[in-house]
């Protein structure tokens, strides 16, 4: 009976936690059974209402979208009602606009009518009259004036033919004959008594001590050589020849000839006066101030009665440069057409033009070197054939003895 007992016991003791855990269980899922019935009961309401929401919804766009369709055919309506009235006024206003022009037309045709009689009673006759007198006395001005320049020249001309086409083409030829006819200055006449002076930058200064020699050698002219490396016009600050020239000129009354040959050293930018910025090289404003220092040039030689022979810039090896001398070489020489003055080419004497460099020139099939090999600066031998193209240039006139036996 104890063995019993015991092992009762032991059992009892034990299947207390088991029914504690089997009671945990069958609450926790007694709690999610209940759970998944809300969740069901959730799901379902919301399910109800978006359905409720979604037809609701397209309710109200379709309600909107009627109202709006039914605004626009109501407007449409009344658009193509006031086109039709106005279409309607229009037309009335149209035709009653017609009907008083064609009255107005009629009015008016009738007048123009007793006005065309009048005039042609009262006003054409004489005024017609009047026109042919004028044109009569054109015509006999206009042959009395051919008449009297023609007899002024020695020439005979038959008047009574003379129409007005005529007239015409004699005044737009002797227009082309005027501007086809070009000035050229009058030749560099020297004697033993007159000065030639020299006015230039490096390439100068190897052409003019040949010069020098040979007018004093030919004719006994003397000569003055203020050629100076690296000056021009562009900057007088550096070196002023405008001022130099005149200077000289004022002081020597004897120089009747001034040979300048510069350009290499000025195509750069250049301050002006009144300006804060460089005037650049070949702007309108550059060019305006370096014309004007060329015009004091010809202008202080001119006021001397001094003659200007002037040597074209050459052909530069490099393209920029090369640029720059045909530019500078316009402005040169148009300048200088403007006083007839002498402007000398130096591309053919030196075997090169501005559209292909060449430090030779061809002679008898052999080649001479007249350009150094910095493609600015000339041989001795390039010196001298400027040299004597500047001599032929020059007309010697020996002076009148005064002295009688």
């Amino acid at each position: 009976m104890k063995i019993y007992t015991q092992s009762f016991s032991k059992n009892n003791k034990k299947s207390k936690p088991n029914l504690k855990r089997q009671r945990n269980k069958s609450q926790h899922k007694n709690t999610l059974k209940k759970d998944c019935k809300k969740n069901k009961k959730t799901n379902s309401s919301l399910v109800v209402t978006s359905n409720l929401l979604s037809t609701r919804y397209v309710f109200l766009i379709m309600f909107v979208t009627a109202i709006a369709l039914i605004a626009i055919y109501y407007k449409s309506i009344l658009i193509y009602c006031e086109q039709v009235y106005h279409t309607d006024l229009l037309n009335n206003n149209t035709l009653a606009n017609q009907e008083s022009l064609i009255q107005e037309l009629e009015t008016s045709k009738d007048d123009e009518q007793d006005f065309q009689k009048y005039i042609s009673i009262k006003i054409l006759p004489p005024f017609s009259q009047l026109l042919d007198v004028a044109v009569k006395d054109a015509k006999n001005k206009t042959i009395d004036a051919l008449k009297n320049a023609k007899l002024e020249s020695g020439q005979r001309v038959n008047t009574d033919n003379v129409s007005e086409t005529d007239l015409a083409q004699q005044d737009e030829n002797q227009k082309a004959q005027k501007d086809t006819v070009p000035v050229e200055p009058q030749p560099i006449i020297l004697t033993s008594n007159d000065k030639v002076f020299f006015a230039g930058d490096s390439l100068m200064q190897g052409v003019a001590p040949y010069v020098k020699k040979m007018l004093f050698k030919q004719y006994k002219i003397e000569s003055l050589d203020l050629s100076k490396q690296s000056t021009g016009l562009a900057y007088p600050s550096a070196f002023d020849w405008p001022k130099t020239i005149s200077d000289n000129l004022i002081a020597d009354p004897s120089i009747k000839l001034l040979v300048v040959f510069l350009g290499a050293n000025d195509p750069w930018d250049f301050p002006v006066k009144g300006y804060v910025k460089y005037a650049k090289f070949q702007s309108d404003l550059w060019e305006e101030h370096y014309r004007l220092r060329i015009e004091s040039i010809l202008n202080s030689a001119i006021e001397h009665d001094v003659q200007i022979l002037w040597l074209a810039a050459p052909c530069m090896r490099k393209p920029k440069l090369n640029n720059a001398m045909v530019y500078l070489n316009n402005l040169y020489q148009s300048e200088l057409e403007k006083v007839q003055q002498h402007f000398l080419m130096t591309n053919d004497l030196l075997g090169c033009t501005y559209q292909k460099f060449s430090n030779f020139v061809e002679s008898n099939k052999a080649k001479v070197k007249v350009r150094v090999d910095d493609g600015v600066h000339f041989t001795p031998t390039g010196q001298k054939i400027l040299a004597k193209a500047i001599m032929e240039k020059i007309i010697y006139k020996e002076l009148e003895d005064t002295h009688s036996d």
